[in-house]
């Protein structure tokens, strides 16, 4: 079996270039999602759970992704924070839905805040739920193809040759 080529995929440049920019998507889309809600809460005295737990989930994602937008640069990387990726995907999941159930239709005025006539910021937030969620799901996809290929790698190959070669020529 040829792992050449599985090595090559993954330490490509480009499927770097691709995890780098899907960050800092998501980074944009928690920033975008961060100041929304948060002139919400800041404006109106009406705060149920679903807008207090998509703040959380916003602001959490925010600052996790500040670091996470530069990790594919350094080749020391292999997707591990594939396990961050499906948490969080599974939490912008979540308010995704929550969003829906809150704004979608003609529920948009009647809900958090209610009788606030920001019908679009309200759409604005669904939208970025989505665009994170996505490119959440699509990094979750990218990550565990990179781990279990440089994991296959290492194991086929006993190693890593940099960390294993000798001190001394």
């Amino acid at each position: 079996m040829d792992t050449t080529n599985t090595k090559r995929f993954f330490d490509n440049p480009i499927i770097r270039a691709f995890l780098g920019f899907h960050n800092f998507l998501i980074l944009a889309s928690s920033i975008i999602l961060t100041g929304i809600l948060s002139y919400f809460l800041h404006r109106y005295r009406y705060r149920n759970t679903n807008l207090i737990y998509q703040e959380v989930i916003a602001v959490l994602t925010l600052f996790l992704y500040l670091f996470a937008t530069f990790l594919p640069a350094f080749k020391f990387y292999r997707g591990y924070m594939l396990p961050l990726n499906l948490v969080l995907s599974y939490l912008w999941l979540t308010s995704l839905i929550f969003s829906s159930q809150d704004y979608a239709g003609n529920r948009c005025l009647y809900n958090s805040p209610p009788f606030v006539n920001r019908c679009r910021l309200k759409h604005t937030i669904q939208a970025f739920w989505i665009i994170g969620f996505s490119y959440l799901f699509l990094n979750a996809i990218l990550e565990a193809l990179m781990w279990a290929g440089s994991r296959t790698n290492r194991l086929l190959h006993g190693g890593d040759a940099e960390k294993d070669r000798p001190l001394t020529s």
